[in-house]
């Protein structure tokens, strides 16, 4: 008993010992652990990175596992890829013309020949930018159709979300492109000048060659998505590989794998222009609306509740009229996924038109402007006086 008791003494004066120390450390060290603001501010995204290391240790992965190095090194390259898109897309979705702030060139042929010169300085990063898209559209195609001749094995779900992502980018920057007339506009005006002052210009062979490429990409609606359809279409097992890639997307949708709205609307897009990816003309490849492996009633299911989906900035994505833009497209052949009641529209219409709420929308402003004296009212007796003095 008298051990015990000196042992709990000695822990006792161990314990007092060390509450000592900390006070002590705490004392000396107090002006510097004082919390200060930051002195700028702290950015931080909500997109959560489910790859922070860009897969560097893909070479430990076992082929015969549940992801291979191959699979882990072509995801590795969809997603700088899919970073590289997005970069484009902000670039050209904020592209504004620049020929239009450009004087006209005026005057005898020396000061012309320095005007057209000066014009051609001022357009050429903005019209590099530009090409950026064309040569991004190769690098696609090639990376998008190596990835998914990959796609064999049980384990390739990951690469399947991927390519998702990099395919929806592309679709994304087909329908920025479309809708920028200011491009080509900026490319005549970059071309002129280019005519005038090619003399004084390096590499200007190399700078004709591809000011010509890019007339061609830009003439033509959606160029992106062209190549990579008919790339895609000359790999075996193409089609159980894009039927494989559309159902992960419903089953992403169905089993609430999003986080954000802007993961749902992706998951959307991707499902539509996956099903335009799948049809091909007759006899060139297979039928969306007649094949067997894609599951046309699961996708039909999620097409009828959102037909309308943002697409990037103030655009948006109508569904419906991307399945109208396949080649074997009718309204028989896509009554499974499509509405095709009036009442069945008329429900729809409503679950995203504005203009069709814009009566209960009124409704409610009305009830809460002739709400809001009441309850300031009450917020001052129950002690919140403050509340609407201001």
């Amino acid at each position: 008993g008298g051990s015990r008791q000196s042992g709990s003494f000695g822990l006792m004066a161990a314990a007092i010992s060390t509450n000592e120390q900390l006070a002590s450390l705490q004392r000396d060290f107090a002006p510097h652990l004082e919390l200060q603001p930051p002195t700028e501010r702290v950015a931080c995204s909500l997109r959560p990175r489910a790859n922070p290391t860009n897969y560097s240790d893909r070479k430990a992965f076992d082929p015969t596992g549940v992801l291979s190095a191959d699979e882990a090194t072509g995801m590795a390259e969809l997603e700088a890829l899919e970073a590289r898109g997005l970069e484009l897309c902000s670039a050209l979705y904020t592209y504004r013309s620049i020929a239009r702030a450009l004087p006209t060139a005026g005057g005898d042929d020396e000061n012309k020949r320095a005007m057209y010169l000066t014009s051609f300085e001022v357009l050429h990063p903005h019209v590099q930018r530009v090409k950026e898209l064309m040569y991004y559209k190769d690098d696609a195609v090639a990376k998008f159709c190596a990835s998914l001749a990959l796609c064999t094995g049980p384990g390739s779900d990951g690469l399947l979300l991927a390519l998702s992502r990099v395919f929806d980018v592309v679709a994304v920057l087909d329908s920025i492109k479309d809708t920028k007339a200011c491009l080509s506009n900026d490319l005549s005006v970059y071309k002129r000048a280019f005519a005038h002052c090619r003399a004084d210009v390096t590499n200007a062979d190399a700078i004709f060659n591809s000011n010509n490429a890019l007339q061609l990409f830009l003439a033509e609606k959606g160029p992106l998505l062209s190549a990579l359809k008919a790339a895609v279409h000359r790999l075996p097992g193409a089609e159980e590989s894009i039927c494989a890639m559309a159902h992960l997307c419903a089953e992403a949708l169905e089993g609430g794998w999003c986080l954000l709205p802007a993961e749902r609307h992706r998951m959307l897009r991707a499902c539509a222009c996956l099903v335009w990816l799948l049809d091909c003309p007759a006899g060139g490849g297979p039928n969306a609306f007649l094949s067997r492996k894609l599951r046309r009633d699961r996708l039909g299911r999620l097409f009828k509740v959102s037909p309308v989906v943002p697409l990037y900035g103030d655009m948006h994505a109508n569904l419906p009229l991307i399945l109208r833009r396949c080649p074997n497209f009718s309204p028989a052949a896509a009554a499974e996924l499509l509405p095709h009641s009036r009442r069945e529209l008329e429900s729809l219409t409503g679950s995203y038109d504005v203009v069709a709420a814009a009566g209960s929308l009124r409704s409610l402003v009305v009830d809460y402007t002739m709400s809001l004296p009441t309850l300031l009212l009450r917020a001052e007796a129950l002690g919140g006086g403050g509340v609407g003095r201001d």
